[in-house]
């Protein structure tokens, strides 16, 4: 074996990710195509599961006895009477490329038209080609087919090539395209032509179907737009006292909340289609310019007529997203202003309550105080009544000592400083305590 073939080999291990990476750059080669013939392309939207399309391909491979593609192809080329078929799959649509060679009017085997037909998913962009050899007969086809007053045409390449067309959708939902190329160009040349163009169209088809949900999103963010800026004259109106205040407040704050929500579910549902129509446009934008066009006596070229038609909706989509994003943060601003409002109100109403319990907490000290002068009496009381009871007992084994009547005078004084006393140390304890549990 020779040493080229082996080099990768003893240069160390791989990246996990490099065969996939490098046969990315070769998934979607062109078909190349013999002028004269006719080029038909469908590209279908709307297939709720990418693996219908495959699926439906592998059926028909079947049934012809043709080698069906591999699990998990994303394209698959194979002949049907002389007629070649490229399958693709793309992000959201599969499209069917049919080159039948020999005549730029040739028909469309039935066979063929059928798998078209009955193919997953619904037609988005149908593209009908004619190939002429020679710029001539293309041109006496387009004049002949064509209004002028709506005909756009161009030279491709420093005058490799010429294509005519008016993009107007015909009997059959088909987009009729007339090429004609110089007689020199080889398939491959020819093939990248033609794929260009089928591109344009079908990218420029996926790019407008955000163009609905743009109306749409306008439409909603209109009335958005006038409930937020009514809210926002309420609640920037002066009132008289944050009592007053706050219970409506609470009711703005609960409609911000549904404006908001509102908002979200726009963008959630609008967001992904705008990005895809910014990622489409930008791709026909690229085909356009590889077209490098000149005009065609005083005919539109594609690349102008592109700018003039598809460039506005382009810019509506762009509008709208803008809308609703400027919207989304003039909803979240409100709504923090309001928030911060309800919070002052919440606070002086906090305040106010603190000082209301303040004064309440002082009127409960000050009959605390007297309850327990009261005390101090009473436990006074109870403690010389019991000092009595006992002298009474004394006087009674020495009467004439009279030391009733005698004591209890003299002791009553001693036990109401007795008791006074022991409740402020037993009160300046408690106030140590609370304070040791606080700090």
């Amino acid at each position: 074996m020779p040493a080229s073939l082996d080099i990768g080999h003893g240069l160390g291990p791989g990246h996990p990710m490099r065969q996939r990476l490098a046969d990315e750059m070769h998934a979607r080669p062109t078909s190349p195509v013999a002028a004269p013939a006719r080029v038909l392309h469908v590209a279908r939207h709307g297939a709720v599961d990418p693996a219908a399309d495959l699926g439906y391909v592998i059926g028909l491979c079947e049934r012809l006895g043709l080698e069906p593609p591999r699990a998990g192809a994303r394209q698959f080329r194979f002949t049907v009477e002389g007629v070649a078929i490229k399958w693709e799959r793309y992000t959201e649509s599969c499209g069917c490329t049919i080159v039948v060679p020999g005549s730029p009017k040739a028909p469309i085997p039935a066979e063929v038209r059928d798998f078209i037909a009955g193919a997953p998913g619904q037609n988005l962009a149908i593209v009908d080609m004619e190939v002429h050899r020679g710029t001539t007969g293309a041109e006496a086809a387009a004049l002949g087919l064509f209004d002028p007053g709506t005909l756009v045409a161009s030279s491709l390449g420093e005058g490799r090539a010429e294509i005519w067309s008016d993009f107007r959708i015909g009997p059959e939902g088909e987009v009729k395209l007339i090429l004609g190329v110089r007689e020199d160009l080889v398939p491959r040349t020819i093939g990248n032509l033609v794929q260009r163009f089928l591109d344009i169209e079908t990218y420029r088809m996926l790019a407008l179907l955000a163009l609905p949900v743009a109306q749409r999103v306008n439409q909603r963010t209109t009335g958005l737009d006038r409930r937020l800026a009514e809210l926002t004259a309420a609640f920037t109106a002066a009132k008289d006292s944050p009592e007053e205040e706050a219970p409506d407040d609470k009711a703005l704050l609960a409609e911000l909340g549904a404006i908001a929500a509102e908002v979200e579910k726009l963008v959630a549902e609008s967001t992904w289609r705008f990005g895809a129509a910014r990622a489409y446009h930008a791709l026909v934008e690229d085909r356009i310019a590889e077209n490098r066009e000149t005009p065609i006596g005083g005919f539109e070229t594609v690349g102008y007529f592109m700018h003039r038609r598809l460039t506005p909706a382009m810019r509506t989509c762009e509008s709208a997203a803008a809308r609703q994003e400027s919207l989304s943060q003039r909803v979240a601003r409100s709504s923090q202003i309001l928030r911060a409002r309800v919070e002052i109100a919440l606070q002086a109403q906090n305040q106010s309550l603190l000082r209301s319990m303040e004064k309440r907490a002082g009127l409960q000290l000050r009959l605390q105080e007297t309850v327990e002068g009261l005390s101090v009496v009473v436990i006074s009381y109870y403690v010389v009544g019991l000092i009595a009871y006992v002298l009474k007992g004394a006087e009674k084994m020495a009467p004439e000592l009279h030391l009733s009547t005698l004591a209890v005078a003299g002791v009553v004084p001693l036990v109401l400083g007795i008791v006074y006393v022991g409740q402020q140390r037993m009160r300046r304890r408690l106030h140590r305590e609370h304070s040791g549990d606080e700090h």
